[in-house]
């Protein structure tokens, strides 16, 4: 390992850890911190108020809102909560008289970490609730019990009346189809076209609990969080922080997702306006995640048949499948940004969904994508340990060169870049075909992690390979480290330990001893970072670590033992050098560059030269000024004293 490749490694492993830390786009729009007492956050908030802030001009704010002052204006048939269920063949959705709205969500193909069934939505935490700016008061369907009108497996209706004549009300609409994770939603508001004027905004306040799934609570509230696609792009809140974000373009979607699933919220009709909001539990060991609020308005068109049609989606993080929807949806999976993302959507997905089809253990099938990498990368690898190669060819010659120019640091390093292009080495080829593979080496850390095919899916001791695998529960926690042990990730170090030595070795000795040195530190520092980094990542990342490595290391042997040859190489070299060879642009530049540095540090020295002379002159011209104004002086006092 040369110094250009050490440089390239330690490069590689900066940029690395510098990504894993700042995972996210550079784009985002800035934000305000979240006010933790806000009620915009609040699961239990005072409904009343927020009402009351539909339409600040209100004089008599709290009159209008006050229970008392909207008690009669709804003719209820029953003063009981009561609930339904509608399903298919994916979910099951239960439905609350109560405000009409979704109380509970069960997606049936998938369980907790812990094998209970999974709930994206669960009962009281839950508000999804209308505020209706009537001409004299405030009407919040969350307050009222609706009455189911029609219902069947795959759908139900609900309405609340006005009164006896039935012909006023407010309708709710819920339609499943089979093998979809898409509910048709539909709001209807009929006969209200005297009770709201037009182009008043209607407000809709959307909150619920985020419920942990995965057995990791710190890697699932690091991907939980709210998305929503505006009219320019998609745009996030903070995953990792409090945060609320004041949304003045038009709303086509809200996300409350989490790290595998997700609720979103679709509006045919975008909404005009929103206040988003996120805050985390005060207790670290709450097994909610967050707290999610929307705060959505749309406008109201004066007619007796209102009409706003949504859908709701309570599903996976497929990839594939959000794609399918067009409607910008799988930007929520966090693959990356920049080319990171581009080689996941267009390289390792395909790969990965191609391998799928005809593999049956995802174990197999990480394998398999592992080796294929490596080959198509393996011309790239192949040219950078010649290139390593053919410098160690040339250690006897550069010897030499450090014998002739060895106090003379510029002129070696002008005589090196000379002798590397005579012989047709390129001193950063054993640095640059590592950094090409960067990209792919920081997909592969984002793609596992946001895999749910991998959920759950067990290979030989790991039970899920989208999450650490532990085959050690410590008494105690070791910070930056955790309470468990990874043998994927401990096998993945060691192999990184194997692998850095074994190059070492094959690598000729460059003679720089201080740079011997720091590589030797860097070949233990590396596996110990990577030891405490990601013992608590996921076991298919670490597992993907450790095939790179043993296949980097079967590569290494294959190429030192049987496809480069030193007495080829240096016959090679040797003819390079009798041809007549025009350097590259960047050879002259560099040489250019080095002999300017020369000449200045030639100028600089004779200048100081010079300067020493001058000064030396100058300093004897005044010694034999000093001199003679002694003896001028002495003669004087001699003459003084005659005159005495």
């Amino acid at each position: 390992m040369d110094k250009n490749t050490f440089n390239g490694l330690l490069l590689i492993a900066f940029l690395f850890i510098a990504y894993s830390l700042l995972v996210k786009p550079p784009d985002k729009k800035p934000t305000q911190g979240l006010n933790t007492d806000s009620t915009s956050v609040a699961i239990q908030g005072d409904v009343a108020q927020q009402a009351a802030a539909v339409n600040n001009n209100a004089g008599n704010a709290a009159a209008a809102t006050s229970r008392k002052a909207i008690d009669g204006l709804f003719a209820e048939s029953t003063t009981e909560e009561q609930f339904f269920d509608i399903e298919n063949d994916l979910l099951k959705i239960t439905l609350s008289n109560k405000g009409g709205r979704v109380y509970k969500v069960q997606l049936k193909n998938y369980v907790t970490h812990d094998s209970m069934p999974l709930l994206l939505m669960d009962g009281p935490q839950n508000r999804f609730n209308y505020i209706l700016p009537l001409q004299r008061k405030f009407a919040q369907t969350q307050d009222y019990f609706f009455e189911k009108t029609q219902a069947n497996k795959n759908g139900m209706s609900m309405r609340l009346y006005t009164d006896s004549t039935r012909t006023q009300y407010i309708e709710q609409i819920y339609t499943l189809k089979e093998g979809s994770y898409m509910v048709d939603y539909d709001l209807n508001l009929v006969g209200f076209d005297q009770e709201i004027m037009n182009n008043t905004q209607v407000q809709l306040d959307w909150k619920t609990a985020l419920i942990k799934q995965e057995k990791s609570m710190k890697a699932e509230r690091m991907t939980t969080g709210m998305y929503y696609k505006d009219t320019e792009d998609v745009n996030y809140l903070s995953e990792t922080s409090n945060d609320e974000e004041n949304v003045d373009l038009s709303l086509e979607w809200i996300s409350m997702k989490q790290q595998f699933f997700n609720a979103t919220l679709i509006a045919d009709k975008p909404f005009q306006t929103g206040k988003l909001a996120i805050k985390a539990p005060s207790g670290i060991d709450d097994p909610m995640l967050e707290l999610a609020s929307a705060d959505l308005r749309f406008e109201y068109k004066q007619t007796n048949q209102f009409n706003f049609p949504m859908h709701f989606y309570f599903g996976p993080n497929d990839y594939s499948l959000l794609k399918s929807f067009d409607k910008k949806m799988e930007e929520m999976i966090p693959l990356g940004w920049g080319i990171f993302g581009w080689c996941n959507r267009w390289i390792i997905i395909p790969m990965f969904n191609f391998l799928n089809k005809y593999i049956g253990s995802y174990g197999i099938i990480i394998l398999v994508l592992t080796l294929i990498i490596k080959m198509v990368l393996f011309p790239l690898t192949y040219r950078s340990y010649r290139s390593m190669a053919k410098m160690g060819v040339l250690k006897p010659q550069l010897d030499k060169l450090r014998e002739k120019y060895g106090e003379d640091p510029q002129k070696m390093q002008t005589e090196q870049m000379k002798l590397y292009g005579q012989a047709g080495v390129n001193p950063i080829g054993g640095c640059l075909p590592q950094l090409i593979q960067l990209p792919i080496l920081i997909a592969m850390y984002r793609f596992f992690p946001a895999s749910i095919e991998l959920r759950q899916q067990a290979f030989l001791w790991a039970n899920d390979l989208s999450t650490y695998d532990s085959i050690m529960e410590l008494p105690f926690n070791i910070p930056m480290y955790g309470a468990h042990v990874s043998l994927f990730c401990l096998l993945s170090a060691l192999s990184s330990l194997l692998y850095m030595k074994v190059n070492q070795q094959m690598t000729p000795d460059t003679g720089n001893a201080q740079m011997a040195a720091q590589m030797k530190m860097f070949q233990y520092i590396m596996p110990v970072m990577l030891l405490f980094f990601f013992n608590s990542f996921s076991a298919g990342l670490t597992y993907y670590f450790l095939l790179s490595n043993l296949f980097g290391f079967g590569q290494s042997v294959l190429i030192k033992k049987f496809l480069i040859n030193d007495e080829v190489l240096l016959k090679e070299i040797e003819e390079n050098k009798k041809k007549p060879k025009k350097p590259s642009k960047f050879a002259e530049r560099m040489e250019q560059m080095m002999r300017e540095q020369e000449q200045m540090k030639k100028g600089q020295q004779n200048g100081k030269s010079k300067k020493g002379s001058t000064d030396a002159t100058d300093a004897g011209g005044a010694g034999r000024g000093r001199g003679r104004n002694k003896d001028a002086g002495s003669k004087f006092t001699k003459k003084k004293k005659k005159r005495k």
